[in-house]
């Protein structure tokens, strides 16, 4: 079974629709991981606060079958299949790292590069996988921090969000 880390988002309704993914997404995965959620403006536009958190799931689905049911779920909360990247979210869901996988698989590439790119997601990523180590270059991904550490987060509850670790 795969071991993957999903980071999930929502700037619309998040207090009902990041609860309401993740119990859809536990019809489709084996959730071992809920990080705390974290607040964060819009990136690439102007629009509502996002609300974005990690979760470790473990799965026999092969990455290209996993994007597909994310896009799926994503498909369920309102999300259009042409949305442009950077717009208004009732929920969006992207594979952040699958077990030891790096490079383009399945079309997708791995690890994301938002991991060290956005502290919104290496945040709630080192809450559940503190010893983390990025597959690509075998970096300890709290290595990233300093990078990302200036990026405005703010730590929030979601009513309904359990936050559970696996370590």
């Amino acid at each position: 079974m795969a071991r993957v880390f999903l980071g999930m988002g929502a700037n619309l309704s998040p207090d009902i629709n990041i609860p309401a993914g993740i119990k859809r997404l536990s019809e489709t995965v084996n959730i071992a991981a809920v990080s705390p959620c974290y607040e964060s403006e819009a990136v690439g536009f102007t629009g509502p606060a996002f609300i974005n958190l990690v979760i470790e799931a473990h799965t026999r689905m092969s990455v290209a079958e996993l994007n597909r049911c994310l896009k799926q779920i994503e498909t369920e909360f309102g999300r259009e299949p042409d949305a442009k990247k950077y717009s208004d979210r009732a929920l969006d869901i992207d594979i952040l790292v699958v077990d030891e996988l790096s490079g383009d698989i399945d079309g997708i590439t791995l690890p994301r590069i938002d991991v060290w790119r956005y502290a919104f997601v290496l945040r709630p990523l080192l809450d559940i996988w503190p010893n983390g180590v990025c597959p690509k270059n075998k970096t300890p991904l709290r290595d990233y921090w300093p990078h990302v550490a200036d990026q405005p987060l703010q730590e929030v509850t979601l009513e309904g969000v359990e936050t559970t670790s696996s370590f």
